[in-house]
């Protein structure tokens, strides 16, 4: 079967997709639109592999041609809408985050993808990388024990942010955007569910972009007692040799692991061997092939709807106990 495949807006990591288009011939990247009035989508004209038709408005674009996948790279506050819609109208979804900006509009993307019998992947593409791969195959192998304490960071370099980001209508929050992978990948790593959560945000060095969080910290409960730490900013310095600096700590009763070098090397300590540099595995996998294996029944996603619905609604809270200074129920 061939794929009719559309992409919407170009905030984020469509590259994802559309890096990986060559190797999957059945699916055909037949239009592109913006998200919203004036977003900037050119760059995807200029793209190789794009032989793609534009259009100025998402809808119309839906209407004439049909997709059987949507790619949605959104400016942050319509992903959710935009899935929806796509939803409706029997399209698969590969999504940008946050899959929604508030609770409600979580619970109707879950509901509409569960009555549509669709396949909806996120982008948190950080399970797939080697060091975050391995790890999760050591705790599940026991050799850290059972996990009680988590530690993760999310560092970035500034660079240059959309006008947007001053608006925290449009951009949402830091949780939703940043802080969501590393609660993600800490979530799959250790095997346990998070339960409460209490954390602090604010805009104290970017000013001129004042709905975006510059510096953030989430502490969260676990569900076997345990607990979790999470720093986010954005005050990576510019001569950083990396944009990021991703960091990783698990603590067990038997063990710990620490993925650190800008989460490239993975730390594994036990009461009988210290190994600075485990040696790493790969998942022999990506998101897009996964998602394509998914639509064929073939395979299954990474990272499956419920999964990307509940991390969402966990960074959401997040962002809520930051603005109401309460501990909040997951």
């Amino acid at each position: 079967m061939v794929y009719r495949m559309c992409v919407i807006g170009a905030a984020g990591h469509s590259g994802l997709v559309t890096g990986e288009l060559p190797h999957f011939p059945q699916v055909q990247w037949v239009a592109y639109a913006p998200s919203f009035a004036g977003e900037d989508v050119s760059t995807y004209g200029r793209l190789e592999i794009a032989k793609a038709r534009a259009y100025e408005d998402w809808r119309a674009m839906l209407d004439a041609e049909h997709p059987n996948i949507v790619t949605i790279c959104g400016r942050y506050d319509l992903n959710g809408l935009l899935a929806i819609e796509a939803v409706r109208r029997g399209c698969h979804i590969i999504s940008e985050k946050p899959a929604a900006q508030t609770l409600d509009d979580v619970a109707t993307l879950r509901r509409a993808v569960a009555e549509a019998g669709v396949q909806y992947a996120i982008m948190l593409p950080m399970r797939y990388d080697p060091p975050y791969w391995t790890a999760r195959q050591l705790v599940r192998q026991g050799i850290i024990g059972k996990p009680y304490l988590i530690t993760g960071q999310k560092s970035y370099r500034w660079g240059t942010r959309p006008a947007w980001y001053a608006n925290s209508k449009y951009y949402g929050n830091s949780m939703t955007w940043v802080g969501i992978h590393a609660f993600d990948f800490a979530r799959w790593i250790a095997g346990i569910e998070y339960t409460e959560v209490y954390a602090y945000h604010a805009n104290l060095v970017h000013t001129d972009r004042p709905g975006c969080q510059d510096v953030a910290t989430v502490i969260a409960k676990l569900s076997n007692g345990g607990s979790a730490t999470f720093n986010l900013d954005y005050l990576r310095p510019a001569a950083a040799p990396t944009h990021g600096d991703d960091r990783l700590r698990v603590a067990g009763d038997k063990g710990v692991l620490e993925i650190c070098d800008q989460g490239t090397r993975l730390h594994v300590i036990t009461a009988t061997e210290n190994v600075p540099a485990w040696p790493l595995q790969s998942s022999g996998r990506t998101m897009f092939g996964d998602f394509v294996a998914a639509l064929e029944g073939r395979g299954s996603l990474l990272v499956s709807p419920e999964e990307a619905f509940s991390i969402t609604e966990f960074a959401i809270k997040a962002a809520q106990a930051a603005e109401s200074g309460l501990i909040l129920k997951i």
